[in-house]
């Protein structure tokens, strides 16, 4: 089915079209406006099993989240074979965009996210996959796959880091969203309690040790986080800081990867960007965890490169 023919049935033909801005992923996104109505319409790729599978996934995480009374875009009309699904529009005033234009605010809605962190926790959907400490670690391959002659450093740095894990991935799991950052949350300051953070981007959700989307909020490679708040928000979270250390280093070692690929293989050299920032913030959480510290300093030594001008 054709976009404007979904569209025409949906009610919303006739509708003025302009770009959202896009993501890493190869989804887009259309903002539609008819006198004072606006919509967004997300079209996703399904030509594969794995399209569809992505598609389904956001689309029932969003329904989970709505259950727990958060603000996930609300689903006004889906086509899932085209891969089209008209949502609700939670605006732009993105947190990263607050955190250069308005700090006040920005640090007002950082806090709102992690006090709604803990809503995810209770009674998450059961059929998630839950990655162990070897799988966690295996995410990190990534970025050994775009390094060459890298196998021994491979062999040295993921056992050291399956065996940190290990205690981690034994607790009890929670929901994580996993791209919990500051392009990916809204502020909707005329609503109420956790319903003021606007949720995007989580059809990668899986059950992960609790903290993983504290270290993803907080130690995001694409801004920086005043480190005041970041301490602030440690302690209102009242977070375990070696867990959320060890977790932030996982998700960035792999980060690291995704970036150089983006910028090298897919044609968007501006993650390049991100890449010294990211370098940064293994740094600092592999100076805290000993076991790790000399294979993340080989590592970030072998890609000194990446990211640069």
């Amino acid at each position: 089915m054709s976009r404007d023919l979904f569209l025409d049935r949906v009610g919303w033909g006739g509708a003025t079209i302009g770009p959202l801005a896009p993501d890493a992923s190869a989804r887009h996104y259309l903002r539609l406006t008819r006198g004072s109505e606006s919509a967004v319409l997300m079209v996703a790729p399904v030509a594969t099993g794995a399209d569809r599978a992505s598609l389904t996934a956001f689309r029932r995480i969003s329904a989970h989240l709505r259950r727990l009374g958060l603000s996930a875009p609300e689903e006004y009309a889906a086509d899932p074979t085209a891969g089209f699904v008209l949502m609700e529009d939670l605006g732009d005033r993105t947190l990263s965009h607050l955190l250069k234009t308005d700090p006040d605010t920005a640090r007002e809605a950082y806090a709102s996210t992690i006090a709604l962190l803990p809503r995810l926790h209770g009674d998450p959907p059961a059929d998630l996959a839950r990655p162990d400490a070897r799988d966690l670690a295996g995410m990190v391959g990534l970025t050994f796959d775009l390094l060459p002659k890298s196998d021994a450093l491979r062999a040295a740095l993921l056992p050291v880091l399956e065996t940190a894990l290990t205690p981690l991935t034994q607790t009890a799991p929670v929901l994580s969203l996993r791209d919990v950052h500051g392009d990916n949350l809204l502020w909707l300051p005329d609503r109420e309690g956790d319903a003021r953070i606007g949720l995007l981007d989580y059809q990668d959700a899986l059950l992960l040790p609790d903290g993983y989307d504290l270290a993803s909020l907080l130690d995001d490679p694409r801004r920086v986080v005043p480190e005041e708040w970041r301490e602030a928000f440690l302690r209102q979270a009242d977070a375990n800081i070696a867990h959320v250390t060890l977790l932030s280093l996982t998700r960035n070692l792999r980060i690291l990867g995704i970036f150089h690929r983006l910028s090298v293989q897919f044609g968007k050299p501006h993650y390049a960007t991100f890449i010294p920032r990211t370098r940064a913030v293994i740094a600092r959480a592999a100076a805290e965890l000993p076991s790790l510290r000399a294979p993340v300093a080989e590592l970030l030594d072998r890609t000194e490169d990446w990211g640069a001008p």
